[in-house]
């Protein structure tokens, strides 16, 4: 039976295919994307442009449209002359848009944004500039360590410039934490968890005090996401797709939590999943930096003051992002790379995506000034989150390495999260093995194991 209900789900999300940038709707692992996305019909290209100029027009096709046109008003207020036309595009269409756009010969944008999980088949399209060479010459070794390798393709070209790093560690209930481990001191907290076992291991208490009421942590799609985007373990090696090495810990570890009942049912990113935040029986959430606004603010309104924020005990992990790349095919390459370099590697642009988007840039130079970052966050208690995120858990991310079927992997983990949790006498044994089944069917021109 087991095996039934999970092939009914992952066939029933083979319609998805790689549609999804950063992880599927409604999860945590759509960032910038979804949780920002206008309902605005793509098919209409509905835009916006900047102030009028006698410049030329730089196009820009994004899901993330409110937040793009920010960026594209502060753009205009130092290059008047250069108008920047916005088109809003539904997240779960952009890459199937491109897509169509290269097969049929239509006119691209001038500006593409790059999900995360994407980069490797944006670069396969063959439609980028090569931002490290001339007339950009951009070094990324002025990124972050974990990040500057992340759009450069196999060919060392770079094909993209990140919007804004994603940082993820480990938001708490600071009332729940002193209830359940007698501190909300996050040092204190991840000394108590300092090994992946401890969560095991106090979540159990924390069932056992509670008499079977309170979880510490509130869905599967969640911690699959943790779990996965912490291991480095690199999902493509010469040519093959070692599904079973990438999977393993993450599905053994997400079994073990179900048995033990440390991870509650909810499924991540619903309506039911959303109303935890501000309950009192769940503790503990995956929180990319990202989520702060989107989920935890969202869904706690009230909460001001009782959030914390703390270290995992498998170090930091980066959970998303949208790269802006500039098409080989545009008549405006020059003003489109002013647009990029304005708001990623200039401090003012950097200032600008700090303060309006909430965005903070790639460029690690500018994290060097102590007014750039810092200061106590009342609704985190007075912690330092930005400290934290930038400095802390920054420099604890391990790099991994790109593939063209990351997104096709994470559907197929982000369905097994699923299916384990409906069905409790799921080994992780059987969710590894039909997991591996459904890569082999979706990926046909390499070896998986």
């Amino acid at each position: 039976m087991k095996k039934k209900v999970l092939g009914v789900l992952l066939a029933c999300a083979m319609v998805a295919g790689m549609i999804t940038g950063c992880g599927e709707k409604g999860d945590t692992a759509a960032p910038q994307a979804d949780a920002q996305a206008k309902t605005q019909d793509s098919q209409s290209g509905e835009a916006a442009g900047g102030s009028e100029g006698s410049g030329k027009t730089v196009t820009i096709w994004t899901w993330d449209y409110d937040n793009t046109l920010m960026m594209a008003e502060d753009f205009n207020k130092v290059y008047p002359d250069i108008q920047i036309e916005v088109v809003n595009v539904a997240y779960s269409d952009y890459f199937t848009k491109i897509q169509q756009a290269v097969a049929s010969g239509s006119e691209l944008p001038d500006i593409v944004a790059q999900s995360c999980t994407l980069l490797k088949n944006y670069g396969e399209l063959g439609i980028f500039e090569d931002l490290s060479k001339e007339p950009y010459n951009v070094d990324s070794n002025i990124f972050f360590d974990f990040i500057k390798d992340r759009a450069v393709m196999e060919d060392g070209s770079l094909i993209g410039i990140e919007e804004s790093i994603s940082p993820s560690a480990i938001a708490y209930k600071r009332d729940l934490a002193k209830q359940y481990f007698g501190t909300d001191d996050p040092d204190e907290l991840a000394k108590i968890f300092a090994d992946p076992s401890d969560y095991i291991t106090q979540g159990k208490k924390v069932q056992e005090e509670s008499g079977g009421e309170a979880y510490l942590f509130h869905a599967a799609g969640a911690v699959a996401e943790w779990l996965y985007f912490a291991d480095t373990t690199p999902l493509e090696t010469n040519g093959t797709i070692d599904f079973t090495g990438k999977m393993t810990g993450t599905i053994n570890m997400l079994c073990e939590m179900r048995d033990n009942k440390v991870v509650d049912t909810y499924e991540n990113g619903t309506a039911q999943a959303n109303a935890t935040y501000s309950d009192d029986k769940h503790i503990m959430y995956p929180c990319p930096n990202w989520a702060i606004n989107y989920y935890i603010k969202a869904n706690d309104a009230d909460g001001s003051g009782n959030w914390g924020l703390m270290m995992p005990a498998t170090g930091g992990y980066s959970c998303g992002g949208t790269s802006l790349g500039i098409t080989n095919t545009s008549d405006c390459k020059d003003e489109a790379w002013q647009f990029i370099n304005w708001c990623l590697m200039t401090k003012d642009g950097a200032e600008m995506m700090r303060d309006r988007l909430n965005f903070f840039v790639p460029t690690k130079e500018f994290f060097d000034d102590p007014e750039f970052i810092g200061g106590e966050d009342e609704f985190f208690g007075g912690q330092d989150i930005e400290s934290f995120f930038y400095k802390d858990i920054v420099n604890s991310i391990g790099t991994l390495t790109v593939s063209q079927y990351d997104q096709t992997v994470i559907d197929i983990r982000d369905l097994l999260a699923i299916a384990v949790m409906d069905d409790p006498n799921m080994t992780a044994a059987d969710a590894l093995a039909k997991g591996l089944e459904e890569a082999k069917n979706r990926i046909t021109d390499m070896e998986v194991k």
